[in-house]
């Protein structure tokens, strides 16, 4: 149980480099990186496990649908809340 619920956080932490990497300060920009990553990752191995491993392509469609909301909702959380961050906060590295 433990292990699992280590894997959206360590997600949700890479996302958050990336989104402070690329610069991404707006929702639209974080739904684009978020879906782009999806497409990277999780879309292409449930299309993976679909062709080779025997999953059945409605379950494998149930589980990339659930990572594509997770991802979406980080991207646009974790950026947006950067902005609303970055108003307030002084210049320069801390």
């Amino acid at each position: 149980m433990l292990k699992t619920n280590r894997v959206p956080v360590v997600v949700a932490y890479v996302l958050a480099r990336f989104i402070e990497r690329l610069g991404v300060v707006d929702w639209q920009s974080a739904v684009r990186l978020g879906f782009w990553l999806w497409v990277a990752f999780h879309a292409v191995g449930m299309a993976g496990a679909v062709m080779w491993d025997d999953m059945p392509w409605m379950l494998a469609a149930i589980h990339a649908a659930d990572w594509l909301v997770k991802l979406l909702l980080m991207a646009v959380i974790l950026a947006v809340w950067r902005k609303a961050g970055a108003a307030g906060a002084p210049r320069g590295r801390y």
